[in-house]
């Protein structure tokens, strides 16, 4: 998949794509329906997919103190994209100059080179233009006047029958409840952070951990104990999870969230230094203060017990 980090890199000529446009954050369900429709009209008509994306969120620039948690920063973003199947993806850096971009201004851009849209995917709550004046509905009408189809899929819908969206992902990844977000994003939802030095409690106590520090704003689970698998250059493990404060050893909510991943069966060298993926499956139980470091190792073996139980031990 080729990636462009800005219109400008675009390749000049008249070569016709279609464009999935979105801020696909999470790349759920409902994201991936809207992406695998451009993908499968650009083979159609024997023309390029590409996904035009935008970073930061949207939010982020025009209202900060309402920014969501990232769900999926860049580069996994990127990466589950080119899962997917795209040719392209256009990553649009969103700034206040392009956010006074006028919504037939906006359309326009879509029509010419370089991009020289023959058709759009967007989904049915897609705005765009200044202060957001342009819908799905405007922008098929001007589509008709340009010669640009505008597609619109079906809103995805759980088995509950509520809508897949970022902000209902977001919501129970907050609470923990990451077992019901699986089936909303089509995989675990996960985070990506360097291996760094701990305190190493965890080495000292049998059990040692791999810290992961995490980029700030992304969407982490509430505090807890969780099943889940750690994928490294080595290969992908089951793992037992902890975010917290570290309270037997008097961590308080003053002290700094620790995301600690106790690897099983990993017999290779010290991860320090290397990226690695965090991927939650079940919630195992509330973070706890325990009497004596005995007691916590007593139920650290446990949650491994359990979590091999909840993955299968792979």
């Amino acid at each position: 998949m080729r990636r462009y980090q800005s219109i400008g890199e675009l390749p000049l000529g008249d070569e016709r794509r279609v464009v999935a446009i979105g801020t696909f954050d999470g790349v759920h369900l409902g994201h991936q329906a809207i992406i695998g429709r451009a993908i499968e009209r650009a083979r159609e008509r024997g023309l390029q997919s590409m996904v035009l994306t935008f970073e930061p969120n949207p939010l982020a620039v025009l209202r900060p103190e309402l920014a969501p948690a990232v769900l999926t920063e860049p580069a996994v973003k990127s990466q589950l994209i080119e899962a997917l199947g795209a040719d392209a993806l256009l990553v649009v850096p969103f700034t206040q100059a392009f956010a006074r971009i006028r919504a037939d201004r906006f359309a326009e851009m879509l029509c010419s080179a370089p991009l020289n849209a023959e058709s759009i995917v967007v989904g049915a709550n897609f705005r765009f233009g200044h202060g957001g004046s342009g819908t799905v509905a405007y922008l098929q009408r001007l589509g008709r006047a340009k010669g640009l189809i505008v597609e619109s899929p079906a809103t995805v819908v759980s088995p509950d029958g509520k809508p897949v969206s970022s902000t209902r992902v977001r919501r129970l990844v907050a609470r923990g409840q990451v077992g019901e977000v699986t089936p909303l994003l089509g995989r675990p939802h996960l985070v990506e952070g360097m291996v760094v030095p701990g305190e190493q409690r965890g080495r000292a106590l049998g059990l040692p951990t791999a810290n992961v520090a995490v980029p700030e704003g992304i969407a982490l689970p509430a505090r807890g104990v969780y099943a889940g698998r750690v994928a490294l250059g080595a290969g992908r493990f089951p793992a037992a999870v902890n975010l917290g404060y570290s309270p037997t050893f008097a961590g308080g909510d003053d002290a700094p969230l620790r995301l600690e991943a106790f690897i099983l069966d990993y017999e290779g060298d010290d991860l320090y230094g290397q990226r690695v993926r965090v991927e939650f499956i079940e919630r195992l139980r509330d973070e706890q203060r325990f009497p004596t470091p005995d007691a916590l190792v007593r139920q650290v073996n446990e949650d491994i017990a359990r979590t091999r139980e909840v993955t299968g031990g792979a």
